[in-house]
């Protein structure tokens, strides 16, 4: 055999494994034995985590189509039928959007196991302690009395130690009920998030991260909110009951605002409640409860406000109301992506 066509067929293996790693990361949390397994083959050679490197790149790609369809926008068919040919000229953006189809082209899933995807990183999943899959909700009792019921699509990991009982949120949104400091307790109950954290000072609030904020509401006593590495009291707020702050990495805190702690805490309920919201931040939301991708290919139709108490067990039905309302159309190509225009 011709060497070239033997290290082309080695390559070919190694990003097919790739492949095959980034989509069980996708399933259920490794075993001690899988995940040393996996550690075997990323440490094997360069090129397995150059490979591996690239993959899980190339499927976190996914989430840019809720803001960037790219290609795929331009080029789906009216019927929603999924195009067979690349268009000419198309590039990175259609390869990015045609990746979608990347377990089939290697032949590692069937069609029907398409639905198990998880469009995120797969960093994420190997170092979260508890996660829920989309449209699952999930009670946790942790070491200490606490609880945490995690909403959809959420990944949380425990750093609890003799100074402190800390939980970081790594996606998501929670609501925790903190044991309360005691003659059996003295350590804080720290939540921490991107680039802050939320320590509490009374037992019931809420953390939802999103891919570029973190918004922390309150609902029972009070809560200390702080950028992380620091206490000056410029760069922390505590809030109280009803209240609730938003923090991104770049800008900081913004002001405290009064907050609707039911509506925040709809999710706990099976419902996802909006009020003059942004169709943008709606679809935002709705890709958290659901398989598959909405898309947005209009600017203008994203800016649109939305309005309305939603199921999450059908959200087929949600999208169809949005839809109806703002005058849209949908055109899908099931279970991957649903284009709203």
């Amino acid at each position: 055999m011709d060497r070239s066509v033997g290290q082309h067929n080695d390559q070919e293996q190694i990003e097919a494994d790739a492949a095959k790693w980034v989509i069980r990361l996708g399933g259920e949390p490794l075993s001690a034995r899988e995940r040393a397994e996996f550690d075997r083959w990323r440490a094997q050679s360069p090129a397995h985590a150059r490979a591996f490197a690239f993959a899980s790149a190339t499927w976190s790609d996914l989430a840019e189509l809720r803001h960037d369809p790219g290609a795929l926008a331009r080029d789906v068919a009216p019927a929603g039928r999924w195009p067979r040919r690349a268009p000419a000229g198309g590039g990175r953006a259609w390869l990015r959007a045609g990746i979608v189809s990347l377990a089939l082209a290697l032949g590692l899933v069937p069609v029907a196991g398409l639905t198990a995807f998880w469009y995120g990183d797969p960093m994420v999943m190997l170092a979260a302690d508890y996660r829920t899959g989309p449209g699952e909700r999930r009670n946790i009792s942790l070491p200490d009395g606490s609880t945490m019921e995690l909403s959809s699509a959420s990944a949380a990991t425990l750093h609890f130690s003799a100074s402190e009982r800390r939980v970081e949120l790594l996606q998501g949104a929670a609501y925790f009920t903190a044991a309360p400091l005691g003659t059996g307790e003295t350590r804080p109950f720290v939540v921490a998030g991107a680039d802050g954290t939320a320590t509490a000072l009374g037992t019931q609030f809420l953390v939802d991260r999103s891919s570029d904020a973190v918004v922390v509401t309150v609902a029972e006593h009070e809560v200390r909110v702080a950028l992380a590495g620091t206490d000056n009291d410029a760069r922390s707020v505590v809030l109280s009951p009803g209240q609730s702050v938003r923090y991104t990495s770049g800008a900081g805190l913004d002001a405290v605002r009064e907050a609707d702690v039911e509506q925040a805490s709809a999710w706990r309920r099976g419902r996802i409640v909006f009020d003059q919201v942004p169709l943008s931040d709606v679809v935002a939301e709705l890709n958290r409860y659901r398989r598959g991708r909405i898309v947005i290919t209009d600017a203008a139709l994203a800016d649109r406000k939305v309005s309305g108490v939603f199921e999450t067990a059908d959200l087929d039905r949600a999208l169809e109301t949005i839809a109806r309302e703002l005058h849209a159309r949908t055109a899908s190509v099931p279970p991957l992506v649903t284009l709203l225009y």
